[in-house]
């Protein structure tokens, strides 16, 4: 476990349109206001379609991560996640979590790691900028290599 003190500076709230890819979206925003890490704290809305990383069939062994996905189409929800630079892209890589109900299927529920969304009617958020420390993904051997947020302080 890793637990620091963050020194936040902005919040930055944004709304999606119909049709705005989500994750791109809300790069541009951080690209826009200059916020190069933080966190989406509140994310809420309607969406067209939301990709997960999951899978339709049982899995052999459910300790390695999953390598399918699967879309849901006509959904609602809620997520959070977080915003790293990567220094290599030069570019925020937006990392989230959500939850969505599929709207005609008694709201039937999803969760998991958003691997792509496209708005439908509206989507808002907002992101609570990091000033320190550095936040950035890391490789983790025990989950798997997975990348995992990690905390540094440039000094």
């Amino acid at each position: 476990m890793q637990s620091v003190e963050l020194t936040t500076g902005r919040r930055i709230g944004v709304v999606l349109h119909p049709g705005d890819d989500v994750l791109s979206t809300i790069a541009d925003a951080c690209v826009f206001h200059g916020v190069k890490q933080g966190y989406v704290s509140v994310f809420l809305g309607a969406f067209r379609s939301v990709r997960f990383i999951a899978s339709h069939e049982p899995v052999a062994d459910p300790e390695p991560p999953l390598k399918d996905s699967t879309t849901v189409e006509y959904v609602e929800g809620v997520g959070s996640g977080s915003v790293t630079w990567d220094e290599v892209l030069g570019a925020p890589q937006v990392h989230l979590h959500v939850a969505v109900g599929v709207k005609d299927d008694a709201a039937a529920g999803h969760a998991g790691h958003l691997l792509a969304a496209t708005t439908h009617y509206v989507a808002e958020l907002v992101i609570e900028e990091v000033l320190a420390p550095t936040m950035s993904r890391v490789s983790d051997v025990n989950a798997h290599g997975l990348e995992n947020l990690a905390f540094t302080y440039r000094g």
